[in-house]
Protein backbone atom coordinates (compact mmCIF):
# COMPACT_ATOMS: atom_id res chain seq x y z
CA UNK A 1 0.00 0.00 0.00
CA UNK A 2 1.39 3.67 -1.05
CA UNK A 3 3.13 5.64 1.77
CA UNK A 4 2.23 3.03 4.52
CA UNK A 5 5.46 3.31 6.28
CA UNK A 6 4.61 7.50 6.82
CA UNK A 7 1.29 6.65 8.28
CA UNK A 8 2.37 3.23 9.86
CA UNK A 9 4.96 5.77 11.96
CA UNK A 10 2.39 8.20 12.53
CA UNK A 11 -0.01 5.02 14.31
CA UNK A 12 3.12 3.88 16.28
CA UNK A 13 3.75 7.13 17.63
CA UNK A 14 -0.22 7.34 18.69
CA UNK A 15 0.18 3.69 20.31
CA UNK A 16 3.12 5.12 22.13
CA UNK A 17 1.14 7.62 23.89
CA UNK A 18 -1.89 5.36 24.49
CA UNK A 19 -0.24 2.29 25.11
CA UNK A 20 -3.52 -0.10 25.78
CA UNK A 21 -4.09 -1.98 22.44
CA UNK A 22 -2.03 -3.92 20.64
CA UNK A 23 -1.09 -2.72 17.72
CA UNK A 24 -1.32 -4.88 14.72
CA UNK A 25 -0.83 -5.09 10.73
CA UNK A 26 -4.83 -5.72 10.65
CA UNK A 27 -5.25 -2.89 12.73
CA UNK A 28 -3.27 -0.40 10.21
CA UNK A 29 -4.77 -1.69 7.65
CA UNK A 30 -8.34 -1.55 8.56
CA UNK A 31 -7.73 2.23 9.68
CA UNK A 32 -6.35 3.15 6.65
CA UNK A 33 -8.94 1.55 4.78
CA UNK A 34 -11.60 3.48 6.42
CA UNK A 35 -9.75 6.55 6.14
CA UNK A 36 -9.72 6.13 2.21
CA UNK A 37 -13.25 5.32 2.50
CA UNK A 38 -14.87 7.68 4.49
CA UNK A 39 -13.67 10.96 1.67
CA UNK A 40 -15.26 9.31 -1.34
CA UNK A 41 -18.26 8.04 0.39
CA UNK A 42 -18.96 11.64 1.72
CA UNK A 43 -18.19 13.08 -2.00
CA UNK A 44 -21.18 10.33 -2.97
CA UNK A 45 -23.61 11.38 -0.48
CA UNK A 46 -22.78 15.00 -1.70
CA UNK A 47 -23.64 14.26 -5.45
CA UNK A 48 -26.10 12.46 -4.94
CA UNK A 49 -28.49 14.74 -2.09
CA UNK A 50 -31.83 13.38 -2.87
CA UNK A 51 -30.97 9.80 -1.74
CA UNK A 52 -32.10 10.49 1.40
CA UNK A 53 -35.81 11.96 0.43
CA UNK A 54 -36.36 8.92 -1.87
CA UNK A 55 -35.49 6.64 1.39
CA UNK A 56 -37.25 8.12 3.69
CA UNK A 57 -40.31 8.19 1.25
CA UNK A 58 -40.54 4.67 0.54
CA UNK A 59 -40.86 4.34 4.72
CA UNK A 60 -43.66 6.77 4.80
CA UNK A 61 -45.43 5.02 2.20
CA UNK A 62 -45.07 2.13 4.08
CA UNK A 63 -46.31 3.71 7.01
CA UNK A 64 -49.32 5.07 5.44
CA UNK A 65 -50.01 1.65 3.99
CA UNK A 66 -50.38 0.13 7.16
CA UNK A 67 -52.84 2.78 8.17
CA UNK A 68 -54.79 2.31 5.10
CA UNK A 69 -54.87 -1.81 5.71
CA UNK A 70 -55.80 -1.05 9.30
CA UNK A 71 -58.68 1.14 8.24
CA UNK A 72 -60.37 -1.33 5.70
CA UNK A 73 -59.72 -4.25 8.76
CA UNK A 74 -61.18 -2.35 11.43
CA UNK A 75 -63.74 0.46 9.99
CA UNK A 76 -65.20 -1.39 6.48
CA UNK A 77 -66.38 -4.18 8.07
CA UNK A 78 -68.94 -1.75 10.39
CA UNK A 79 -69.50 0.91 7.83
CA UNK A 80 -73.72 1.80 6.85
CA UNK A 81 -73.59 2.46 3.37
CA UNK A 82 -74.39 5.67 4.10
CA UNK A 83 -71.42 5.93 5.93
CA UNK A 84 -69.11 5.30 2.71
CA UNK A 85 -67.94 8.88 1.69
CA UNK A 86 -67.55 9.67 4.98
CA UNK A 87 -65.21 6.86 5.59
CA UNK A 88 -63.52 7.27 2.61
CA UNK A 89 -62.56 11.33 2.83
CA UNK A 90 -61.78 10.47 6.65
CA UNK A 91 -58.96 7.75 5.80
CA UNK A 92 -57.99 9.64 2.62
CA UNK A 93 -56.99 13.04 4.96
CA UNK A 94 -55.70 11.19 7.84
CA UNK A 95 -52.94 9.18 5.55
CA UNK A 96 -51.85 12.69 4.05
CA UNK A 97 -51.82 14.00 7.22
CA UNK A 98 -49.78 11.27 8.07
CA UNK A 99 -47.52 11.69 5.18
CA UNK A 100 -47.11 15.49 4.64
CA UNK A 101 -46.23 15.52 8.46
CA UNK A 102 -43.81 13.07 8.51
CA UNK A 103 -41.66 14.80 5.58
CA UNK A 104 -42.22 18.04 7.27
CA UNK A 105 -40.57 16.49 10.44
CA UNK A 106 -37.67 14.51 8.91
CA UNK A 107 -37.03 18.00 6.42
CA UNK A 108 -38.35 20.65 8.26
CA UNK A 109 -41.46 23.31 8.18
CA UNK A 110 -41.42 25.51 4.96
CA UNK A 111 -38.52 23.72 3.46
CA UNK A 112 -40.22 21.77 0.63
CA UNK A 113 -43.56 22.37 -0.91
CA UNK A 114 -47.04 19.76 -1.39
CA UNK A 115 -49.56 18.93 -3.98
CA UNK A 116 -51.68 16.61 -2.33
CA UNK A 117 -55.23 15.25 -3.71
CA UNK A 118 -57.33 16.30 0.17
CA UNK A 119 -55.13 19.53 0.47
CA UNK A 120 -56.33 20.53 -3.28
CA UNK A 121 -59.46 19.50 -2.63
CA UNK A 122 -59.92 22.01 0.24
CA UNK A 123 -58.61 24.98 -1.79
CA UNK A 124 -54.48 24.59 -1.62
CA UNK A 125 -52.88 25.23 -5.17
CA UNK A 126 -51.80 22.54 -7.50
CA UNK A 127 -49.15 24.90 -9.17
CA UNK A 128 -45.67 23.12 -9.68
CA UNK A 129 -42.43 25.40 -9.07
CA UNK A 130 -38.85 25.46 -9.38
CA UNK A 131 -38.81 24.86 -5.07
CA UNK A 132 -38.71 20.72 -4.42
CA UNK A 133 -42.53 19.38 -4.14
CA UNK A 134 -43.85 16.77 -3.06
CA UNK A 135 -46.69 15.06 -5.26
CA UNK A 136 -48.99 12.96 -2.84
CA UNK A 137 -52.23 10.21 -3.52
CA UNK A 138 -52.96 9.32 -0.11
CA UNK A 139 -55.25 6.52 -1.68
CA UNK A 140 -55.24 5.85 -4.94
CA UNK A 141 -57.86 3.45 -5.42
CA UNK A 142 -60.71 4.79 -2.87
CA UNK A 143 -63.73 2.75 -4.50
CA UNK A 144 -61.66 -0.11 -4.60
CA UNK A 145 -60.50 0.22 -1.14
CA UNK A 146 -64.27 0.85 0.25
CA UNK A 147 -65.44 -2.56 -1.62
CA UNK A 148 -62.06 -4.72 -0.43
CA UNK A 149 -61.01 -4.76 -4.20
CA UNK A 150 -57.15 -5.38 -4.05
CA UNK A 151 -56.13 -2.51 -6.21
CA UNK A 152 -55.36 0.38 -3.39
CA UNK A 153 -52.12 2.20 -3.78
CA UNK A 154 -50.30 4.98 -1.74
CA UNK A 155 -48.13 7.14 -4.50
CA UNK A 156 -45.35 9.79 -3.40
CA UNK A 157 -43.46 11.45 -5.72
CA UNK A 158 -40.90 14.07 -5.41
CA UNK A 159 -40.07 17.04 -8.21
CA UNK A 160 -37.35 19.58 -7.92
CA UNK A 161 -37.13 22.89 -11.00
CA UNK A 162 -39.92 21.28 -12.13
CA UNK A 163 -38.47 18.25 -12.87
CA UNK A 164 -39.85 14.59 -11.22
CA UNK A 165 -36.44 13.15 -9.49
CA UNK A 166 -38.20 9.91 -7.97
CA UNK A 167 -41.32 8.29 -7.60
CA UNK A 168 -42.55 5.48 -4.68
CA UNK A 169 -46.00 3.82 -5.43
CA UNK A 170 -46.79 1.24 -2.41
CA UNK A 171 -49.59 -1.11 -3.74
CA UNK A 172 -50.67 -2.10 0.00
CA UNK A 173 -52.89 -4.92 0.05
CA UNK A 174 -50.62 -6.76 -2.36
CA UNK A 175 -47.86 -5.50 -0.20
CA UNK A 176 -45.74 -4.72 -3.29
CA UNK A 177 -43.09 -1.46 -3.12
CA UNK A 178 -42.87 -0.13 -6.77
CA UNK A 179 -39.89 2.80 -6.70
CA UNK A 180 -37.77 4.39 -9.07
CA UNK A 181 -35.23 7.15 -9.45
CA UNK A 182 -34.54 9.50 -12.08
CA UNK A 183 -31.54 7.62 -14.12
CA UNK A 184 -31.46 4.49 -11.62
CA UNK A 185 -34.17 1.91 -12.75
CA UNK A 186 -37.17 0.72 -11.34
CA UNK A 187 -37.61 -1.40 -9.11
CA UNK A 188 -40.50 -3.74 -7.27
CA UNK A 189 -39.10 -4.36 -3.91
CA UNK A 190 -35.49 -4.87 -4.88
CA UNK A 191 -35.99 -6.93 -8.45
CA UNK A 192 -35.59 -4.24 -11.14
CA UNK A 193 -38.51 -4.36 -13.11
CA UNK A 194 -38.53 -3.83 -17.21
CA UNK A 195 -41.40 -2.94 -19.93
CA UNK A 196 -42.19 -5.86 -22.19
CA UNK A 197 -40.96 -5.84 -25.79
CA UNK A 198 -44.16 -6.79 -27.76
CA UNK A 199 -44.45 -4.87 -30.83
CA UNK A 200 -47.03 -5.84 -32.10
CA UNK A 201 -50.90 -4.20 -31.03
CA UNK A 202 -52.61 -7.65 -31.65
CA UNK A 203 -50.46 -8.67 -28.69
CA UNK A 204 -50.93 -6.28 -26.08
CA UNK A 205 -53.06 -6.10 -23.15
CA UNK A 206 -54.09 -2.08 -22.89
CA UNK A 207 -55.61 -0.76 -19.68
CA UNK A 208 -57.85 2.17 -19.08
CA UNK A 209 -60.17 3.51 -16.67
CA UNK A 210 -63.49 5.44 -16.99
CA UNK A 211 -62.95 7.57 -14.59
CA UNK A 212 -65.69 9.48 -12.16
CA UNK A 213 -67.30 11.62 -14.22
CA UNK A 214 -70.55 10.23 -15.45
CA UNK A 215 -71.66 13.06 -17.85
CA UNK A 216 -73.29 10.89 -20.89
CA UNK A 217 -71.23 12.49 -23.39
CA UNK A 218 -67.91 11.70 -21.85
CA UNK A 219 -68.54 8.01 -21.02
CA UNK A 220 -69.64 7.91 -24.56
CA UNK A 221 -66.51 8.69 -26.11
CA UNK A 222 -64.44 6.70 -23.11
CA UNK A 223 -66.67 3.25 -24.48
CA UNK A 224 -66.07 4.38 -27.97
CA UNK A 225 -62.33 4.60 -27.65
CA UNK A 226 -62.20 1.39 -25.61
CA UNK A 227 -64.39 -0.33 -27.95
CA UNK A 228 -62.52 1.18 -31.03
CA UNK A 229 -59.13 -0.27 -29.75
CA UNK A 230 -60.45 -3.55 -28.24
CA UNK A 231 -61.48 -4.13 -32.16
CA UNK A 232 -58.02 -3.32 -33.24
CA UNK A 233 -57.86 -6.03 -32.25
CA UNK A 234 -55.63 -6.55 -28.99
CA UNK A 235 -55.54 -9.40 -26.67
CA UNK A 236 -57.53 -7.45 -24.20
CA UNK A 237 -58.90 -4.45 -21.82
CA UNK A 238 -57.99 -4.24 -18.26
CA UNK A 239 -58.55 -1.65 -15.53
CA UNK A 240 -56.99 -1.65 -12.06
CA UNK A 241 -59.15 0.91 -10.61
CA UNK A 242 -56.16 3.02 -9.56
CA UNK A 243 -53.71 4.96 -12.00
CA UNK A 244 -51.15 4.59 -9.81
CA UNK A 245 -51.12 0.75 -9.96
CA UNK A 246 -51.81 0.51 -13.87
CA UNK A 247 -48.74 2.32 -14.74
CA UNK A 248 -46.40 0.13 -12.56
CA UNK A 249 -48.23 -2.79 -14.45
CA UNK A 250 -46.60 -1.06 -17.79
CA UNK A 251 -43.26 -1.12 -15.60
CA UNK A 252 -43.46 -4.34 -15.42
CA UNK A 253 -44.45 -5.73 -18.58
CA UNK A 254 -47.48 -7.14 -17.80
CA UNK A 255 -49.67 -4.92 -19.88
CA UNK A 256 -48.27 -2.86 -22.81
CA UNK A 257 -50.01 0.19 -22.02
CA UNK A 258 -51.87 2.99 -19.97
CA UNK A 259 -54.15 5.58 -20.72
CA UNK A 260 -56.71 8.29 -19.43
CA UNK A 261 -58.26 11.52 -19.64
CA UNK A 262 -59.67 13.34 -16.06
CA UNK A 263 -56.50 11.88 -13.97
CA UNK A 264 -54.65 14.13 -11.70
CA UNK A 265 -51.15 14.62 -11.46
CA UNK A 266 -51.04 13.45 -8.03
CA UNK A 267 -52.75 9.85 -9.60
CA UNK A 268 -49.88 9.53 -12.05
CA UNK A 269 -46.41 12.00 -10.66
CA UNK A 270 -44.63 8.69 -9.12
CA UNK A 271 -45.79 6.03 -12.19
CA UNK A 272 -44.05 8.43 -14.51
CA UNK A 273 -41.16 8.14 -13.10
CA UNK A 274 -41.34 4.43 -12.67
CA UNK A 275 -42.35 3.89 -16.49
CA UNK A 276 -39.67 5.96 -17.71
CA UNK A 277 -37.45 3.93 -15.50
CA UNK A 278 -38.42 1.15 -16.49
CA UNK A 279 -37.62 1.58 -20.12
CA UNK A 280 -41.03 2.90 -21.09
CA UNK A 281 -42.39 6.26 -22.51
CA UNK A 282 -45.13 9.06 -22.03
CA UNK A 283 -46.90 11.31 -24.07
CA UNK A 284 -50.16 13.36 -24.75
CA UNK A 285 -52.84 11.56 -25.65
CA UNK A 286 -52.39 14.21 -28.95
CA UNK A 287 -48.93 12.32 -29.34
CA UNK A 288 -47.24 15.23 -28.38
CA UNK A 289 -45.29 15.64 -25.54
CA UNK A 290 -46.46 14.30 -21.53
CA UNK A 291 -47.43 17.32 -19.67
CA UNK A 292 -48.03 16.30 -15.85
CA UNK A 293 -50.57 18.85 -14.92
CA UNK A 294 -52.97 18.19 -18.51
CA UNK A 295 -54.91 15.37 -16.77
CA UNK A 296 -54.03 13.61 -20.04
CA UNK A 297 -51.81 10.31 -20.56
CA UNK A 298 -50.69 7.55 -22.52
CA UNK A 299 -47.93 5.66 -21.10
CA UNK A 300 -46.57 2.93 -22.95
CA UNK A 301 -44.06 -0.06 -23.47
CA UNK A 302 -42.79 1.74 -26.77
CA UNK A 303 -44.17 4.71 -29.39
CA UNK A 304 -45.09 1.98 -32.01
CA UNK A 305 -47.70 0.49 -29.03
CA UNK A 306 -48.54 3.98 -27.76
CA UNK A 307 -49.27 5.93 -31.41
CA UNK A 308 -51.09 2.70 -32.23
CA UNK A 309 -53.55 3.58 -29.50
CA UNK A 310 -53.31 7.68 -30.03
CA UNK A 311 -55.11 6.93 -33.31
CA UNK A 312 -58.09 5.54 -31.77
CA UNK A 313 -59.03 8.07 -28.94
CA UNK A 314 -61.87 9.99 -28.91
CA UNK A 315 -60.03 13.41 -26.98
CA UNK A 316 -62.58 15.54 -24.83
CA UNK A 317 -61.82 18.62 -22.63
CA UNK A 318 -60.31 18.22 -19.22
CA UNK A 319 -59.51 21.60 -17.08
CA UNK A 320 -55.70 21.79 -16.37
CA UNK A 321 -54.52 20.67 -12.71
CA UNK A 322 -52.66 24.14 -12.64
CA UNK A 323 -55.85 25.92 -14.37
CA UNK A 324 -56.55 29.19 -12.08
CA UNK A 325 -59.38 28.18 -8.87
CA UNK A 326 -62.59 29.59 -10.52
CA UNK A 327 -64.01 32.41 -7.55
CA UNK A 328 -67.40 31.53 -6.44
Amino acid sequence: MPHLSSETTFLKKVHQKLGAIPLTTSLLLNFLRLSSVTPSHTNKMADDPWQRAYDFAVQVARKAGAEIRKAGESEIRVMTKSSTVDLVTKTDERVEKIIIGSLKEEFGEGTHCFIGEESVAKGEPCILTDKPTWIIDPVDGTTNFVHGFPFVAVSIAFAVNKELEFGVIYSCLEDKMYKARKGKGAFCDEEQIQVSDVKDINKSIIISEHGTDRTKEKVTKIFSTMQKILCIPVHGLRGSGTAATNMCLVATGAVEAFFEIGIHCWDIAAGAVIVKEAGGILLDVDGGPFDLMSRRMVSANNDIIANRIIKEIEIFPAVRDDAPIQKK
